[in-house]
């Protein structure tokens, strides 16, 4: 079982800007956010064999803080693989209605395409597994990462790359076999 924790918010969240790869620091919602995520882990007795996270700070540091309400021992792996989406020439400008039809159209000059960006968060998937099989993982990355992943697994009138995708909301996927399913999706605390 893997599970997906998008990173707490960060000031351009809260401002509804596009941040794609820059590496902003969660603001002091997003470390509550982080903290509160920890206490649902503890509170519902979930545990995870291995903590895994983007090494951008926003996710680096919900991870930290995550593993360490939950009196996680060992190291958090930092995989490049679940870096947040490339955003090319909208990474920085603010979220309006624009943006997200071009997102969802695939039309932004330099963005990282949504079939690159599947294939590589699959390949990313399918290496964690391999990596630890029969483990209980918590990944903690970004909003397209996770997308990327119920975009291809849910039906499309269930998930688009518009949809909204809550900071530390849960995402469960089980991996049988080098097969992914989704379990429950943008589960909030």
């Amino acid at each position: 079982m893997i599970c997906m924790v998008r990173h707490g918010e960060t000031d351009a969240n809260k401002n509804m800007i596009v941040q794609g790869r820059i590496d902003n620091p969660l603001n002091a919602k997003g470390m509550a956010q982080a903290e509160a995520i920890a206490a649902a882990f503890s509170t519902s007795g979930e545990t995870f064999d291995v903590i895994v996270a983007s090494p951008l700070k926003r996710a680096a540091a919900t991870a930290r803080v995550i593993a360490h309400h939950l009196g996680y021992a060992g190291e958090i792996e930092l995989d490049p693989g679940f870096l947040e989406r490339d955003f090319g020439d909208f990474d920085g400008q603010a979220i309006n209605p624009d943006y997200a039809k071009m997102v969802i159209e695939n039309r932004i000059p330099r963005m990282e395409k949504h079939e690159i960006l599947e294939a590589r968060v699959f390949s990313a998937l399918a290496s964690l597994c391999a990596r630890h099989p029969g483990k209980r993982i918590m990944l903690v990355t970004h909003s397209h990462v996770i997308k990327a992943v119920l975009v291809r697994l849910l039906p499309s009138s269930e998930f688009n790359y518009a949809s909204y995708l809550a900071n530390c909301s849960m995402n469960h996927i089980a991996c049988v076999d080098g097969v992914f399913r989704v379990v429950d999706y943008n589960r909030t605390v």
